[in-house]
């Protein structure tokens, strides 16, 4: 498991960049999300295994953070058939990914990282769902996080420039993360790109409500975090 003690020392790095500190909400952003990951890190909850063979991990590096986050595969599943029964998309989102002639994977300007060769045993042969998420970065960096090795199978001879998958929302992300730090670090490195891509193209009082920390995130409150 990560050392989230040394990763929230590290944040402070990220504090100093001028697109944060010159911001009016500085002081209420900083405060907020220091008390936040601050007893997330010294927090022993677990939300599941990280070990089990259900969890697949994304390496995050942003920032200068180096981190990896744990996911859950059979709550996504359970989640994504919760969903499809009340018919209406708020947690993932039916989009179509292009495929490069080389395999690679992008939606808009981001790229999208996929394994084929992942094994993900607990995965299902009759759904074939893809389910792919969004991480920190400029753009952000996409990874598919259910049904990696069902990417190169959709492939058809009608369908060789595009993958249809599942985009997960932001703001659920974390209910498939392991530990209280995992969400609170997800979503706080999400606030950041916000605020780097956008302050000088927003007013800053129109910046603020768009932040997960302002807003506030349902997953904080889901998780009991706030």
């Amino acid at each position: 498991m990560n050392d989230y003690q040394a990763c929230y020392r590290q944040i402070e790095g990220l504090y100093q960049d001028t697109a944060i500190r010159d911001r009016r909400y500085y002081p209420d952003f900083r405060r907020s999300w220091d008390a936040l990951l601050r007893r997330a890190a010294e927090s022993e909850v677990r939300y599941f295994d990280p070990e089990a063979p259900s969890v697949i991990t994304v390496p995050c590096t942003y920032g200068g953070l180096d981190f990896t986050f744990h996911l859950d595969q059979d709550k996504m599943a359970d989640w994504y058939y919760q969903e499809a029964k009340r018919k209406k998309r708020v947690v993932f989102t039916p989009k179509r990914f292009k495929r490069s002639f080389s395999g690679k994977l992008s939606f808009h300007e981001s790229s999208c990282h996929y394994d084929p060769a992942l094994p993900e045993p607990t995965l299902r042969e009759s759904d074939r769902n893809i389910m792919a998420a969004a991480f920190p970065g400029l753009p952000p960096e996409l990874y598919v996080v259910y049904g990696n090795k069902w990417v190169d199978k959709q492939l058809s001879p009608f369908h060789r420039s595009s993958v249809s998958l599942f985009l997960i929302q932001t703001a659920f992300l974390p209910a498939f993360l392991a530990t209280p730090f995992e969400v609170c670090l997800y979503l706080f490195l999400m606030d950041y790109c916000i605020i780097k891509e956008d302050y000088q193209k927003v007013k800053d009082e129109e910046l603020k409500p768009l932040l997960h920390i302002f807003q506030p995130s349902p997953m904080l409150k889901i998780k009991g975090l706030l």
